[in-house]
């Protein structure tokens, strides 16, 4: 990963303001590996941090960010329209990646990470993670839908079949594997129901759970043993694998 600041690093771990977190380092508090470092600009790697001789523990591995609508899931843009880089620069900076992408009118969770396994797994169709949206539809939706998007809705990619988990009114919750192709909105609109507005809530173990808008929260220790489960095989591609 790429190095970065002392500063920065700390106030990331310790949760400081970034001002505070350079008065504790020019104040001796914090060790690098045990040796006391002053200077903010310091740059470290994998080094162990600690502050007030309390080890901050290792980096942040998976984290949890909550996508706007109207963003790029691009590192930069050619064309200068908002993108992660802006979006979300400090988990950029923490050296994680995003683990695939929304569509830049679809808001909701993106999940960003360190570990390349756990975002092949997350990412790639056989380990069929699924993944939830809620889905604003035009039409008066009748209780057929359940059953018509269970056995599958015919699109240009294929037919595939999605899991109606809720209805209310013209919102439409429904989890499906597949992941690209803009497949949501192709079902529903196939279906007789074209999206107006989508969010995605969950990716497989992780929640999106109440985060606010443009923040992002480091991964739960209830999340973070669902993808060591995932990445470890012990996971098993089935409909009820993932958590509710």
């Amino acid at each position: 990963m790429p190095r970065q600041r002392l500063d920065k690093y700390l106030a990331h771990a310790s949760g400081l303001p970034r001002k505070r977190a350079r008065t504790v380092i020019r104040q001796g508090r914090v060790r690098v590996d045990g040796v006391v470092i002053r200077d903010v600009a310091h740059s470290i790697d994998e080094e162990l941090v600690a502050l007030d001789g309390e080890d901050l523990g290792s980096r942040i591995e998976v984290a949890v960010f909550h996508k706007a609508t109207g963003t790029h899931c691009t590192v930069g843009d050619p064309i200068g329209r908002r993108s992660l880089t802006e979006a979300a620069h400090e988990l950029l900076d923490l050296g994680l990646h995003p683990v695939g992408r929304l569509d830049a009118d679809t808001s909701g969770l993106l999940v960003f990470a360190r570990d390349g396994q756990l975002t092949q797994r997350l990412l790639h169709p056989r380990h069929k993670v699924f993944k939830t949206y809620e889905a604003t539809v035009e039409g008066d939706i009748d209780p057929g839908l359940v059953e018509r998007m269970a056995e599958g809705v015919e699109t240009a990619h294929g037919i595939h079949p999605a899991r109606v988990d809720a209805i209310d009114g013209q919102l439409v919750t429904l989890s499906i594997t597949l992941g690209k192709y803009r497949i949501v909105r192709r079902m529903l609109a196939n279906a007789g129901h074209p999206v107006t507005a989508l969010h995605r809530t969950r990716l497989g173990g992780f929640s999106l759970d109440g985060l606010e808008e443009e923040t992002w929260r480091e991964a739960t220790e209830a999340e973070l043993a669902w993808a060591e489960q995932l990445t470890s095989g012990a996971l098993k591609p089935k409909a009820d694998s993932q958590p509710t």
